[in-house]
């Protein structure tokens, strides 16, 4: 059996594109949220609330897959295995034992590959919404970019200002009709998300429970250390995004939200086409987080760095805490 897991790599050149279209239009939308208001305020907040590479996520998505095609392939062998031995060469309690474990071993690894596969799911259908969501924006945002780069120059002068509040008035009709789409793809990304989540939350739930009954017990106590570690760190960055996020009212608030998302997608388009100019694909080669373990531009200030063992960890950098990390399977149930 194989699930014919798709190739990560073929996914490289959606994860490329979007790398520069997502940081592109947070910072096209700036000028327009200044200049044609409470639409293009509410679309700014849109675009820095989306700001993800859709590419990415299914390349993820891809090594779930594989991932899955993997233990489903360790689970085949080992049953051709106990099955190719010769029952006359081993018998009695000892093989009965054996071949009872064997078989427990193996509908574990069907449990993962089946847990595997739901997570691939997952990551491919909000994927797939996201591009739609991510290529709308960037359409509306570079529309109203070009409009707002030509009211200005006719507003400056008396004889085309008549022109000039025509181009406002047509961006303004735009910017409310965009604002319109991309609300109901937000809302349908919220809605999917939450589904997703208890889709995959109840696929976790359920494998940790056939894994149990085949002797694999996973101790909840295990994954205190762990979920709290990474909650932590998820809530202080998703506070500080929030935190930075430009109005989602009528108004414009102060602007410094605005000039935010701008500056934040100057840092990833800089980023991701250094990215593409050093090797010729965005994999985090010229990311600074490679080498700091920080991310300013994305509100991530924890110096925390993966160092490969027997190499010299970074100055200023630190390892995540022992109990920071899963343990390993109990495959045998001892």
């Amino acid at each position: 059996m194989s699930i014919g897991a798709p190739d990560p790599k073929s996914f490289q050149g959606m994860m490329d594109a979007f790398a520069m279209v997502a940081p592109a239009a947070a910072v096209e939308i700036v000028l327009p949220a200044f200049t044609f208001g409470p639409s293009c305020t509410q679309i700014a907040r849109i675009i820095y609330m989306n700001q993800c590479n859709p590419g990415q996520i299914m390349m993820v998505g891809a090594y779930w897959f594989q991932l899955a095609e993997k233990y489903i392939t360790g689970g085949k062998d080992l049953e051709a295995e106990v099955s190719a031995m010769d029952a006359d060469a081993w018998e009695g309690d000892d093989c009965n034992a054996f071949v009872d474990q064997s078989g427990k071993v193996s509908m574990q690894l069907y449990t993962i590959a089946a847990f595997a596969i739901q997570v691939g799911l997952g990551l491919f259908t909000i994927a797939a919404l996201l591009a739609v969501m991510v290529t709308a924006y960037a359409l509306l945002a570079t529309v109203l970019m070009a409009m707002a780069l030509v009211y200005w120059p006719l507003q400056a002068f008396p004889l085309t200002a008549p022109a000039a509040a025509a181009v406002r008035t047509a961006a303004m009709t735009i910017a409310a009709t965009g604002l319109g789409i991309l609300k109901t793809l937000d809302g349908a990304l919220e809605a999917l998300g939450n589904g997703l989540a208890a889709f995959i939350g109840g696929g976790m739930t359920g494998s940790w429970a056939v894994l149990a009954s085949q002797g694999n017990v996973v101790n909840p106590a295990e994954m205190v250390g762990p979920t709290a570690f990474n909650i932590a760190n998820g809530l202080a960055q998703l506070g500080l995004r929030n935190a930075l996020a430009p109005s989602g009212g009528k108004h414009v608030a102060g602007g410094l939200g605005h000039l935010f998302v701008g500056g934040q997608g100057a840092y990833n388009f800089g980023l991701n086409a250094n990215d593409l100019a050093g090797d010729g694909d965005v994999n985090g080669a010229e990311d600074p987080r490679g080498t700091y373990g920080v991310d300013p531009g994305n509100l991530d200030f924890i110096p925390f760095v993966d160092t490969p063992e027997g190499e010299q960890e970074p100055t200023g950098t630190w390892e995540k805490p022992s109990w920071a990390d899963d343990q390993e399977p109990n495959w045998s149930g001892s």
